[in-house]
């Protein structure tokens, strides 16, 4: 079994650790807090920083991978990694302070609708997150050396670290602490993430620390950098325009409608994430091959196998949606009607996951070309879509609209990157493409037929809930590989050839 085979498998199962810990760490805090105004303070203070922090996280990794492989090649890869930590510390250590300073002026501004209570909260919370912005840009630096090593699993297991420590806060200190267990969990995780890779390379193997930091090279890798990082923050600005429209309409409208997202968003983040992520080394060793063939095809792979195992999954959330929401939250301060409401969110939030999932391939296209800047410009177009879907939805039918202004946001933002990616790459073949999607979607089709007739005719959702979710997963997943062997999928074809192969070798 190849390295790359052996990491991916790795980087796949690190993912679903995280995923689950991430939704663990959901489940926690609903069960304490419920959808009740701290909760709304805590997730909107938290929104500004946390879009820091994934600018930091996300834009930093997509942007050193390939910038690294260039320095590598020139024997100067850790010279590379010892300036871009070093410039970050010092950026993020700003940032950091300047966050925290502010908070007290601007959050009262940004939520005006919050009582003292709250406002406090919220406060103190984004004071916390920013703090943590320090640490997080060196940990991110960090997390893209490791995947340019293919170490994808090592670089989740670092956030998944983070997410513990999230978890354990909220555990341990929520008696004493309150809400504040959460973020200052985060911060505590943070921290420990950082020494873990600090004890994992050894201080020789950290960075130069006698180098000097070549500013020259720093600027140089920000003007990169930046794009991407802005572009990876689109979703963050409009997750934080969405808090703002939700902020205004009742208690509980923020939380209800961030439970609902973090809950349909986890099959985007297992295989739409990863399979990206999983495809951008391909492609950077193309670009630097200049083998434009290998770069689409590699494209081309991305989506197809993306949209293979997240059309299933999408499409028997939407037919489980209340079991789902009512097995993950319904329990302690989370309410049955917080379930009836957070299902009608998330059911309309679910378009959103397929369209960034194809957004998550195709932006590693244009990072790998060193072409972010269109991917910012389609994001600043997403973020205007956004403002004017949440204000012609939300006026209409309240919080539910903001859910589904994210679906078509989501639809503009692939539609322009997709289009874009399509010109500047020479073209994909989009017969071949169309034509998995269309079997993919013939599969799940047939499956979400069975489950319906199940579930209608048959009246399955009599069991208990547990038993009626296992019969159901375990049956749609038979259906679906049935009618993909039938329709004979290609993509399926392709992994089960490789796997054959392996074994014979």
């Amino acid at each position: 079994m190849s390295k790359l085979r052996i990491a991916s498998i790795l980087f796949l199962l690190s993912t679903f650790f995280l995923k689950f810990s991430s939704m663990f760490r959901d489940i926690i805090i609903a069960n304490l807090f419920g959808n009740s105004y701290v909760t709304d303070a805590y997730i909107a203070a938290m929104t500004i920083p946390n879009a820091l922090i994934l600018f930091m996280l996300t834009g930093m990794k997509d942007a050193f991978l390939p910038s690294y492989y260039k320095y590598a090649q020139l024997g100067k890869g850790f010279s590379h990694l010892t300036n871009i930590v070093k410039g970050t510390f010092w950026i993020s250590f700003v940032i950091a302070v300047a966050g925290a300073l502010l908070s007290p002026f601007v959050i009262p501004k940004l939520y005006p609708n919050f009582n003292s209570h709250g406002t406090q909260i919220a406060i103190w919370t984004a004071v916390i997150y920013f703090l943590s912005v320090a640490i997080v840009g060196v940990n991110a630096v960090y997390e893209g050396y490791f995947d340019a090593q293919k170490m994808f699993s090592f670089s989740t297991f670092s956030q998944t670290i983070v997410v513990l420590c999230t978890i354990g806060g909220a555990l341990l200190l929520h008696r004493p602490m309150g809400i504040y267990s959460v973020p200052f969990g985060y911060f505590v995780g943070t921290v420990f993430s950082f020494f873990i890779k600090l004890f994992y390379l050894g201080p020789r193997r950290f960075i130069q620390w006698k180098q000097p930091m070549d500013r020259k090279e720093v600027i140089s890798f920000y003007r990169i950098f930046l794009p991407i990082g802005l572009t990876i923050a689109v979703g963050q600005v409009n997750l934080f325009v969405n808090t703002l429209f939700a902020a205004r309409l009742g208690e509980g409208a923020v939380s209800t409608l961030n439970y609902a997202f973090r809950l349909v968003s986890i099959p985007q983040a297992i295989f739409g994430v990863t399979i990206a992520t999983i495809v951008f080394p391909l492609l950077a060793e193309a670009k630097a091959k200049n083998d434009m063939a290998l770069f689409r095809a590699g494209i081309e792979k991305g989506l197809t196998h993306m949209f293979l195992f997240l059309a299933p999954t999408v499409a028997g959330m939407l037919v489980l949606m209340k079991e789902c929401v009512q097995i993950v939250y319904e329990r302690g301060a989370f309410t049955a009607s917080a379930t009836a409401q957070t299902s009608e969110y998330a059911f309309l939030y679910i378009g959103s996951v397929l369209f960034y999932s194809i957004q998550a391939v195709i932006a590693k296209g244009f990072y790998t070309l060193e072409k972010g800047h269109y991917m910012l410009r389609a994001g600043i177009v997403s973020i205007i879509a956004n403002i004017i879907f949440n204000a012609i939805f939300s006026s209409i039918i309240g919080a539910a609209g903001l859910a589904l202004s994210a679906s078509f946001v989501g639809l503009v933002y692939s539609l322009i990157t997709f289009t874009t990616l399509y010109k500047i790459s020479g073209g994909f073949r989009l017969s071949v493409i169309g034509k998995e999607y269309g079997k993919i979607t013939m599969s799940t089709l047939a499956m979400v037929a069975v489950l319906l007739f199940m579930k209608y005719e048959l009246h399955v959702d009599r069991l208990a809930i547990i038993p009626y979710l296992a019969v159901m997963i375990v049956l749609g997943a038979a259906v679906y590989f049935v009618a993909l062997w039938l329709f004979k999928v290609q993509s399926v074809r392709e992994i089960l050839i490789k796997k054959r192969r392996k074994e014979v070798s």
